[in-house]
């Protein structure tokens, strides 16, 4: 399963993987003190993109609509494939920054890596 958490909510052994999905490095002390397993700011949304959502909150789609054909056309789909599938068997929990809960690049990420999940091999 693939949750979402701001960075800075509680942590929860059922959280899994905690993998941080901004463009922005996180330091040390805050990868251990939130208990960051991975930080994937490779995949993350392009900076300009980013920064254009920061700025505009209410325009979401646009953000969404442009993350998912950057992931789509970026060398990344195979990577991002192999964890969509390795969710099914253990969870994986994205980070990230913003203010709102189901908004964010998180959730963008979650719901490409929810359409690549369709062609994961189904298990015996």
């Amino acid at each position: 399963m693939i949750g979402i958490k701001h960075l800075l909510d509680s942590i929860d052994p059922a959280d899994g993987r905690r993998i941080w999905v901004e463009p922005i490095g996180l330091t040390r002390d805050f990868i251990e003190w939130c208990q960051v397993h991975h930080l994937l700011t490779h995949v993350a949304p392009p900076e300009a993109l980013w920064r254009w959502y920061q700025s505009h909150p209410d325009g979401y789609e646009f953000f969404r609509g442009r993350y998912h054909a950057w992931l789509a056309q970026g060398p990344y789909v195979p990577a991002l494939q192999e964890l969509a599938c390795s969710a099914r068997a253990q969870n994986i929990t994205l980070l990230h920054q913003e203010d709102d809960p189901a908004r964010n690049t998180a959730s963008a990420l979650q719901e490409f890596l929810s359409e690549l999940e369709a062609y994961c091999p189904r298990e015996p």
